[in-house]
């Protein structure tokens, strides 16, 4: 029974002093809660989401307040050479996605002048709202439009390449997890036909001894047993190495054991499947061009929609009030009897110089060439993903064959060690029996591990 099963039940389980054996679901856990890679592209995918929200800081509303004290000596000078003005203004303003800007504003203004009463001094101030919608460019808002499509596209894009950044590093923590699974069964794997060729080797000495086999004979078994030991020790070697990484991964202190893992390997999963019933699928990385060539596109819409003329229907009302006192002039600033109104059309367009027909030119044929790179690389996707399940189909089928073959050479290697028990075998057959069995079982191990790697993988391809 597993006494550690899920790390998020603690991970000071993973201090523990005795040995435990670790899923892949409880590695894969560990690992994301653990390594900072994955939180640093957490953190990225945050930033690229709260991107696309502030993309929209222009349709904000915004509020002005103003403050002026004029000194005025122009002409004509009816009020007196001299005149002093304070103006105090309060204003919102906010554009709507529709192409229409509204103002809303509020100011009054004291007058101190020169001449003798009753014009020495008096107050005005006016409330007033202010509209403007765009008719050509940005047309009742298309262009903010284009920018909010945009940008969208562009979200979709940094997310899924953030995303496929995860996979990668998830793709290849698991391998790291399967390469540290094979490095353990092949040390076990190794120990196991180790002790077998001493036991073979002590076994052949003492007929030696006595006369029953010949010293060729043993001198062929040590080799086997010579043999074993070496890749027994290089077997010790390459399990530190994946023990290394797998510790890396996984983020764990000096003070902190290294699990053993779980054989799953046995019975594999099959992670592909889902992906195997829908129709279009490619992989990640080869269909980020598409959402590029569909951004750029979008940019050469905005570039072109820049520069077409800008017009403009303004229109807007403004009540006014007028008195000698500050105060009650204040009392009567929304009094609609003496209003201020207008209509009227804004127009402005920039020249086509080469430059700006560059900017347009440069920004169509980008988009285009992104197109035809998009096309591509999408029929590329296609076809990895048609390689990928041809090899996990082939992958499958070797590993119920390397099966078949582990197990009769495993058979053999028995038939004729009894064989030589009982005197009806010769010692190469043995050694030539052990060696073979022993490189099926090494040959099915890497071929599981391949298999595992190969459904790791299809994390790496989208459905469409």
């Amino acid at each position: 029974m597993k006494w550690f099963t899920l790390l998020t039940a603690g991970l000071v389980l993973l201090a523990a002093p005795a040995l435990f054996s670790l899923t892949l679901e409880d590695y894969m856990q560990a690992v994301k809660k653990r390594n900072k890679i994955f939180t640093a592209l957490d953190s990225s995918k945050e930033a690229a989401n709260d991107k696309l929200i502030a993309g929209d800081v222009g349709l904000s509303p915004v509020i002005t307040a103003g403050y002026l004290l004029i000194t005025d000596k122009t002409l004509p000078s009816a009020l007196g050479n001299r005149r002093e003005i304070e103006e105090y203004s309060l204003g919102v303003s906010k554009k709507f996605i529709t192409g229409t800007s509204i103002t809303l504003t509020g100011k009054t203004n004291e007058f101190e002048n020169e001449v003798a009463f009753p014009n020495d001094r008096y107050s005005t101030g006016g409330l007033g709202i202010a509209l403007s919608q765009s008719l050509w460019k940005d047309f009742f808002g298309a262009g903010t439009r284009l920018r909010q499509e945009r940008e969208q596209t562009l979200n979709q894009f940094d997310n899924l390449r953030i995303e496929l950044q995860i996979r990668l590093t998830t793709f290849d923590a698991e391998s790291v997890f399967w390469d540290y699974a094979f490095a353990q069964e092949d040390l076990r794997l190794k120990k196991s036909n180790l002790e077998r060729a001493q036991r073979l080797e002590k076994w052949t000495s003492n007929r030696v001894s006595n006369g029953i086999s010949d010293r060729a004979d043993l001198m062929n078994v040590k080799a086997l047993a010579a043999l074993r030991e070496v890749q027994f020790a290089t077997a010790q070697d390459e399990i530190k190495t994946q023990e290394t990484k797998f510790r890396e991964y996984m983020s764990l202190a000096e003070t902190e054991k290294t699990p053993a893992v779980d054989d799953e390997m046995v019975q594999p999963k099959n992670y592909v499947d889902q992906l195997i019933k829908n129709k279009s699928v490619v992989k990640i990385d080869l269909y980020l061009s598409s959402l590029e060539a569909k951004t750029k596109q979008l940019i050469a819409a905005e570039i072109k929609d820049q520069y077409k003329p800008e017009l403009s229907l303004v229109a807007g009302y403004n009540t006014s009030a007028y008195d000698r006192d500050y105060s009650e002039m204040t009392k009567n600033i929304s009094q609609t009897d003496r209003p201020r109104t207008f209509v009227g059309l804004n127009f402005s367009w920039m020249f086509d110089t080469d430059a700006k027909s560059a900017q347009v030119s440069a920004a169509t044929k980008d988009a285009l060439a992104s197109q035809y790179i998009a096309e591509r690389n999408l029929t590329l996707g296609r076809n990895a993903w048609s390689d990928l399940i041809r090899k996990y189909e082939i992958t499958k089928k070797n590993v119920m064959t390397l099966e078949k073959v582990a197990l009769y050479q495993r058979e053999r290697a028995k038939a004729e060690q009894d064989k030589f028990n009982k005197g009806r075998s010769v010692t190469f057959n043995v050694v030539t029996a052990e060696t073979d069995a022993a490189e099926a079982e090494v040959n099915l191990l890497r071929a599981k591990a391949g298999l595992r790697k190969l459904e790791a993988s299809s994390i790496l391809y989208i459905a469409l």
